[in-house]
């Protein structure tokens, strides 16, 4: 006999193996029934049908506590967003997701705490709320990123004296020309490991495991991104064009750094013609979904480009560690980044942002 009754009736004669089928998942798995009042305004959510996983992710017995309203029971998910997600999934019948910190206490006794990756999703009348534990994830991606960062930071000062000497070396006038040659080879060698160096910094520095949201406007991040990249416009003699752009909810340092890398390489990545780049950005269901398009080489056959350390070759080859960095900060927006080949030249590098439009820049 299951203790929620509106599982049941919602599911009818398949309800106890449904349950049977959720109890051994091993995620959380826990419905959230809306409680209204006569008017159908929101009041709170009550508790229904949980899974042992879910149990056990809280440390709660939640299935003796079927009918307990949440924002008596655990008011820290009002701060931390998820009563709010439970609230839009039910008023738009769509589904969300996120990554939440969470530490706080069930009805002030059991504490709660951990990383949780939670997506929330229509169910009936109620909302299946999604739990995976990822703490334990998450601090090793920690562990390991401070330590890229750490090594990368150490290894770029002595890098930059070998750089400076060998230049300085390779202006005395005394030197034969193999000796200059070397010392122009050891200048070379040299700054490609400064940029390797500072794309890993880059890499180990982006996309924090919760960056601070803020208020984005992606047309004026745009505009800084092609007043840093003016010269290398110049030279090129390109142009970038851009179409109005969405304020967001995000982070702005990422979201430049994601800018700047795809039209840095639409303009490096050239096929003879003068580079053309255009950044639009198109309402989707869930959010938005931004493009940067380019007339350049294309994309190459079957190559992961967005794997860490994948290079392009000869006059294009480069760390491999820029396109990485974009897929690392726009999922952990909760977005995807790909790549697509254009009908004529060129490719249009594509990511989404999930979530609520501010305004329209």
């Amino acid at each position: 006999m299951l203790a929620d009754q509106r599982f049941e009736e919602l599911l009818g004669a398949g309800a106890p193996l449904i349950a049977a089928t959720f109890d051994v998942i091993p995620f959380g798995l826990a419905l959230a029934w809306p409680l209204t009042d006569a008017t159908g305004t929101l009041l709170d959510f009550e508790s229904g049908y949980t899974n042992p996983a879910a149990e056990q992710i809280l440390n709660v017995p939640l299935g003796s506590q079927v009918g307990t309203r949440l924002r008596e029971a655990i008011p820290g998910f009002v701060e931390l967003g998820l009563y709010d997600r439970l609230a839009r999934v039910v008023a738009s019948g769509r589904p969300e997701s996120g990554e939440f910190e969470v530490d706080t206490l069930w009805r002030d006794a059991v504490h709660v705490r951990g990383v949780w990756s939670h997506h929330a999703l229509p169910f009936g009348q109620a909302v299946l709320s999604v739990t995976v534990d990822v703490t334990d994830e998450r601090r090793r991606e920690t562990e390991l990123r401070d330590f890229a960062a750490v090594a990368a930071h150490d290894l770029r000062e002595p890098l930059v004296g070998i750089q400076l000497m060998a230049g300085l070396l390779g202006r005395r006038e005394t030197l034969g020309s193999t000796e200059r040659e070397m010392a122009a080879s050891l200048t070379d060698g040299a700054e490609r490991a400064r940029g390797l160096v500072d794309g890993i910094l880059e890499y180990a520095t982006a996309g924090g495991r919760h960056p601070q949201s803020e208020a984005v406007d992606c047309g004026h991040v745009v505009n800084d991104v092609l007043a840093g990249l003016a010269s290398t416009i110049d030279r090129a003699s390109a142009r970038v064009q851009v179409e109005p752009l969405p304020v967001v909810a995000g982070c702005r340092t990422d979201l430049h750094r994601v800018f700047q890398n795809l039209i840095a390489n639409a303009l490096k990545f050239r096929d003879g013609a003068d580079p053309l780049v255009t950044v639009r950005a198109a309402a989707n269901e869930a959010g938005w979904t931004f493009s940067v398009c380019d007339n350049g080489i294309g994309l190459p056959d079957e190559s992961p480009i967005f794997e860490m350390f994948t290079r392009g070759t000869g006059d294009h080859e480069g760390s491999g560690i820029g396109l990485a960095t974009c897929r690392r900060i726009v999922e952990g927006l909760g977005g995807r980044i790909w790549a697509e080949r254009n009908a004529g030249a060129g490719s249009t590098f594509l990511f989404t942002l999930p979530g609520a439009t501010l305004s329209e820049g």
